[in-house]
């Protein structure tokens, strides 16, 4: 006998964490069409039935209603409902829908008109007459992609909105097509794409919104697998294996936050079921003191958080992370004026230990070294800097190991200075040792590389990469090498177009043993952009591949595990978007989910630990506050393999 669901969750959040390198992160599994920041609030993706025994699966959403203790997919009463039944009254209806997998468009249809009435529980639906006419003038699948992925599959995506599907991915623009039931093979002969004007899409990519156009009795979306036998035809259904969603019986009365257990690697084979879409599950957050600035670190069950305070001095605090997602608040310590706070590691390992950076009440660069205990308890131990009118502080651990931390900042004359400190075995000192200095900037970003190489070579590239907006307002990348004697030594630089905010992370490239940059920016029209880089042994940079979300107002970013990407957002409605990425082996992007929650000010940070399971932590300011932005720390549950 299997496990419940509930069994399942329960033993997922203490189970032994997956490693970095531990698993193939590209087997043959698929995203989830759909994302639950699309949905109402409290609603979810849903399925009810095998498909008549078949592996299609069409799949709808719900809400809870909490007078009648269950789910229901209509957004009204359903007397209501019954006396006047429209396809906007779904909740599924106009959700956006996202491929599943990279491949090529083969066949489309996106003008054709919807059913004119969906059906009433223990009612017939009215079609539209298209679907009546001797011969058929609208698709069975109405508007639809068919996408050839690159294994030789086919993935149907069908009875979308009229006019919803992109039209550079749907060269036809007709409502109706002359005879639906003329085909080539297995395909209906007009939807299907001329050679030399099909579109290649990634996963992720928007391919529609969900409706009811062609055989569809009410809004939902169909999809399939399907084996291609031949260039026009298909074999029977194949099991859609998804991963990085989470599942729970729908059969119940009880709160439908809770019971939802992760899929990896799994078909949708429980009826009925309610369906998270995305990697990230929120479990437990917590709120602090108002705060102006806000910077995040992490180490097993312990988070750090650095602040500037409402009286503008720096207040750390301890907090630990339980394998449930809950949150505690442990231990405080202050020091002086602080802004531009950083908070980092002084060891690319496991240590709670943290070192942070900040411009005190002169002006000055100031590096502090704290010691933290299994209870949390913060020693101030050491001091160094001194860099006069230092703005935009970075620190990053020494890549290659040893203690101390890399700091990145903009000087006194607005350029951009790398400088090495080396930290005493018992964290009383810092030393600097090195110094490197760059161009011109106005914001600074930087991460740690720790295996930078690309195919064929040998050694690799160690150091940091510092993502830079310039005096121009473009974005810049440097590569400095960091040597075991923790000299700076610039190495390669890429200059790209304009951007007005920059964050940057590394990812493990697919489930190979090298790792890649990834400048996340926001670009002039406010949009999104995450650019990832190989960087070679001799720290050159080599751009692979971009893909972009929506608008936003700020941006932060952290690896999670392997090829994963979080980037936390305050989005141009001031509320806060978690996204997930992935990195596959050539460097080709894809967003694999997104996230919402509440109101946020300016100021956010994220950092990334284990605890039994992968947890993202995203620390940002609320709307609430005397003086400053009520703290909020909100711990998400990554199913993230």
């Amino acid at each position: 006998m299997s496990p419940s669901p509930r069994l399942r969750s329960m033993a997922r959040l203490t189970a032994v964490a997956f490693t970095t390198l531990g698993f193939n992160a590209f087997a043959q599994t698929y995203a989830f069409p759909g994302s639950s920041a699309d949905l109402p609030e409290g609603s979810h993706w849903w399925i009810s039935s095998d498909h008549g025994g078949t592996h299609n699966r069409d799949l709808s959403a719900v809400r809870f209603d909490d007078d009648a203790q269950q789910f229901t997919r209509l957004k009204v009463p359903f007397a209501d409902y019954a006396a006047d039944p429209r396809n906007s009254d779904w909740v599924v209806y106009g959700l956006p829908v996202s491929a599943i997998a990279d491949g090529e468009v083969l066949t489309c249809w996106r003008n054709a008109p919807e059913g004119l009435k969906p059906a009433v529980y223990g009612g017939d639906d009215v079609p539209h007459p298209g679907r009546t006419t001797n011969p058929l003038r609208i698709p069975r699948s109405g508007n639809h992609l068919n996408i050839r992925t690159d294994d030789g599959k086919i993935i149907l995506y069908a009875h979308l909105q009229p006019g919803s599907v992109p039209e550079e991915l749907c060269p036809f623009n007709d409502p109706y097509v002359a005879d639906a039931e003329d085909r080539v093979g297995d395909l209906p002969r007009e939807v299907i794409v001329p050679a030399a004007q099909r579109v290649r899409v990634k996963r992720g990519r928007f391919l529609g919104r969900v409706g009811s156009s062609g055989a569809s009795s009410n809004p939902h979306l169909h999809v399939h697998l399907k084996p291609m036998t031949g260039e026009t035809t298909m074999g029977t259904s194949l099991p859609l294996p998804y991963s990085q969603a989470w599942q729970r019986n729908g059969a119940v009365t009880e709160d439908p936050m809770f019971g939802f257990f992760p899929l990896n690697n799994e078909a949708l084979n429980q009826f009925p079921s309610a369906i998270h879409p995305d990697p990230l599950w929120r479990r437990g957050d917590i709120t602090g003191a108002p705060a102006l600035e806000v910077a995040t670190a992490s180490s097993g069950n312990m988070v750090v958080t650095a602040t500037r305070d409402v009286s503008g001095q720096l207040a750390l605090s301890s907090w630990k992370l339980a394998s449930n997602g809950t949150l505690t608040h442990l231990q405080d310590a202050s020091a002086g004026a602080a802004s531009g706070v950083a908070l980092a590691h002084p060891h690319p390992g496991s240590t709670r230990d943290v070192v942070t950076g900040l411009r005190d009440g002169d002006g000055k660069l100031k590096l502090i070294t704290w010691q933290v205990a299994t209870n949390g308890t913060l020693t101030r131990k050491g001091d160094a800097g001194g860099d006069a009118d230092a703005t935009e502080i970075n620190l990053a651990p020494f890549p290659l190991g040893g203690l101390g931390v890399v700091s990145a900042f903009r000087d006194a004359t607005g350029h951009l200075k790398v400088s090495t400190w080396e930290a005493s075995s018992t964290l009383d000192t810092l030393t600097r040792r090195s110094n490197g200095f760059g161009e011109a900037v106005t914001k600074v970003a930087m991460t740690p590389v720790l295996s930078g190489q690309v195919a064929g070579e040998t050694g690799r590239f160690s150091g940091v990469v510092t993502a830079v907006r310039t005096s121009t307002g473009n974005l810049s990348l440097t590569a400095w090498e960091i040597t075991p004697d923790k000299l700076v030594i610039e190495r390669g630089s890429y200059l790209a177009g304009a951007v007005t905010d920059v964050a940057i992370s590394t990812v493990w490239a697919g489930n190979t043993s090298h790792e890649m940059v990834v400048a996340s920016v926001r670009l002039n029209n406010g949009v999104l952009r995450n650019i990832s880089f190989d960087v070679t042994a001799a720290g050159q940079f080599v751009r692979r591949d971009q893909e972009d979300g929506e608008e936003i107002l700020e941006l932060s970013a952290t690896r999670v595990g392997g090829p994963h990407l979080v980037t936390p957002v305050r989005d141009t409605t001031g509320n806060l978007r978690v996204y997930t990425w992935d990195v596959d082996a050539e460097g080709k992007v894809h967003r694999t989910g997104k996230e919402r929650a509440g109101a946020i000010v300016p100021g956010l940070s994220v950092t990334a630990t284990t605890v039994g399971v992968r947890f993202v932590v995203t620390a940002v300011r609320l709307t609430t506050g005397t003086g400053g932005g009520d703290l909020r720390l909100i711990a998400w549950d990554a199913n993230l393999r």
